[in-house]
C-alpha cells in the first residue's frame, strides 16, 4: 500500500515538474517574442541566466537549488550503482533539459518501482 501511495507522489512530483516550469518558459518566451527581452541569443541567455540572481528571493532559490543538486546527483549515482538501476545517468542532463523537479521525481519513481520488482 505504501509503495503506491509513493509511486503515485512521485509520478505526480514529476508530471508537476514536467508541466509547471515550462509555465514559466513559455511566458518567457513570450517575453522575448514581445521584443522586450533582447534580439541575440547571448541577450536572451544573460537575461535568463541573470534572472535566477536579480533579486534576493531568486538568488536564495537559485543558490538553493545549486547546492541541493550536488546532493541530489551524489544520491542518482550512489542508488543508480547499489540499485543496478538501468539508466540511472539519464537523470543528470534530465535535470538541465527538463527540469530538477521532474528529474528527481521520475529517478525516485523508477527507484521504488526498482525497489518493488526485488
Amino acid at each position: 500500500m505504501w509503495s503506491n501511495i509513493r509511486l503515485s507522489i512521485y509520478g505526480v512530483t514529476a508530471l508537476a515538474g514536467l508541466i509547471w516550469p515550462f509555465y514559466f518558459i513559455a511566458k518567457f518566451v513570450s517575453q522575448v517574442q514581445s521584443g522586450s527581452v533582447g534580439s541575440s541569443v547571448i541577450e536572451i541567455a544573460n537575461t535568463f541566466i541573470d534572472g535566477a540572481w536579480a533579486t534576493p528571493t531568486s538568488g536564495f532559490v537559485s543558490a538553493d537549488t545549486a547546492v541541493l543538486l550536488i546532493g541530489i546527483f551524489a544520491f542518482y549515482a550512489a542508488e543508480g550503482k547499489r540499485l543496478q538501476m538501468k539508466l540511472w545517468g539519464i537523470y543528470f542532463p534530465l535535470t538541465f533539459l527538463i527540469s530538477l523537479a521532474f528529474s528527481f521525481g521520475a529517478f525516485m519513481f523508477m527507484r521504488e518501482r526498482t525497489i518493488n520488482c526485488d
